[in-house]
């Protein structure tokens, strides 16, 4: 396809002040900004009101750093909102904002930018030299190059510097992955021993009573911390694995109805502390996936517990399987009754270490790495994870497998 005929790049790229304030439309593909004589735009106009203290943060992060990369902000389109990757960088004490639908096609929309501005710019050339206007009229157009060539150095630098930004994160977050990794792995031999020696004095108590009541009770509190570091550890050497690149399927081809049916039975007495019922709902027919039975089961093992502890006394969580989308896909489905999870945390579900406002029924205690582990795994099988939910009605994760 010629040039000509290219069509424009799908994104947008403007120019604000520190306050966010439009100073230049250099390309808008969905028409969110207008420029008028008399009117102030600001960054945020486009925004979902619950991306406008982020996207100060960005603009800030932009000052600050000289250069931000792939945070996502919400813009309103019409009716419609979309998730936008935007990226940052500070040019002559401006900001040059690009933000793309997709953040891998900020690169090419970047490139789509600088390459039409190459044809401008060629065509001003080829204008120039071909008309003979009066001295005022070429200094205009020349003012009009130097603008469009000065537009494309900024382009490049900034694509540049997102280059270098990226392989320096990459590089610190291989690092921070290790590091996690040998401290995680430092940290748990040590831990083990005392959740072990705190289970063997408990054992000895109830066997011979020798502790009194406040020692029992510091006893019992040590186990419970130390079954809860654990967690923490084994949660943190997961996550580093999984970001690293390194987590690794044991496939085999399993028996899906019976694996649900093991985890929930390993689950009930848990559920049955709290008054709460766990109850199946799985097809007569026999089906078979190949999926990696100790991770799958732990997917199912967070989905349920979180199920069980943020639901009241009383109530009842379902798992269940479903046909999927296609003839071998299916859906598997953990249903509760909790508290629900308001709408606006929901996109932050599944990120490591995010917190939610709801809290669970009973103290118990979250590392916020599960959710995000278990999104990973299901998606190493090949699969997605998505969540329906209801404050004061409950919510309901759909773990889809091809």
């Amino acid at each position: 396809m010629s040039k000509q005929s290219q069509t424009l790049p799908n994104g947008i790229a403007i120019i604000v002040n520190d306050d966010g304030i439009l100073i230049k439309i250099i390309h808008d593909s969905y028409g969110l900004f207008s420029l008028h004589r008399d009117e102030t735009i600001s960054f945020v106009d486009c925004l979902e009101s619950d991306s406008i203290p982020k996207a100060y943060q960005f603009i800030e992060r932009v000052n600050t750093n000289e250069v931000a990369y792939d945070w996502e902000l919400h813009v309103t389109d019409g009716d419609e909102i979309k998730l936008f990757s935007f990226s940052g960088i500070r040019v002559d004490d401006e900001n040059l904002l690009i933000g793309t639908a997709n953040p891998d096609d900020t690169e090419q929309f970047l490139n789509g930018l600088m390459e039409m501005n190459n044809e401008s710019i060629n065509k001003l050339r080829s204008f120039m030299k071909e008309q003979q206007q009066s001295a005022g009229a070429i200094n205009n157009e020349w003012a009009m190059y130097d603008q469009m060539s000065g537009l494309n150095n900024e382009l490049a630098n900034m694509q540049r510097k997102l280059t270098k930004k990226t392989a320096e994160l990459e590089r610190m977050n291989k690092l921070k992955n290790q590091m996690l990794g040998m401290a995680a792995h430092d940290l748990r031999n040590p831990l083990t021993l005392i959740q072990n020696y705190s289970s063997f004095l408990i054992e000895d108590h109830e066997e011979q009573d020798i502790f009194t009541d406040d020692q029992f009770q510091l006893v019992k509190e040590i186990k419970e911390s130390s079954e809860y570091m654990v967690r923490i550890i084994e949660d943190m050497l997961d996550i580093s694995a999984i970001e690293s690149g390194s987590i690794s399927l044991e496939k085999d081809d399993e028996d899906i109805c019976g694996l649900v049916e093991r985890i929930v039975s390993l689950n009930r007495p848990t559920a049955n502390k709290k008054d709460i019922s766990i109850t199946t709902n799985l097809p007569d027919t026999k089906i078979v996936k190949e999926v990696d039975a100790h991770k799958f089961q732990q997917v199912l093992d967070n989905l349920i517990s979180n199920g069980i502890k943020y639901s009241h006394p009383d109530s009842e969580i379902t798992v269940g399987i479903k046909a999927g989308n296609d003839s071998e896909a299916i859906t598997i489905f953990v249903k509760d009754e909790g508290q629900g999870i308001p709408e606006e945390e929901l996109e932050n579900l599944f990120v490591p270490f995010a917190k939610i406002s709801s809290e669970s029924t009973a103290g118990e205690k979250s590392t916020g790495l599960g959710l995000a582990i278990v999104q990973k795994i299901v998606e190493a099988h090949g699969g997605d994870i998505q969540v329906e939910s209801e404050v004061g009605v409950g919510s309901t994760f759909f773990v889809n497998i091809p």
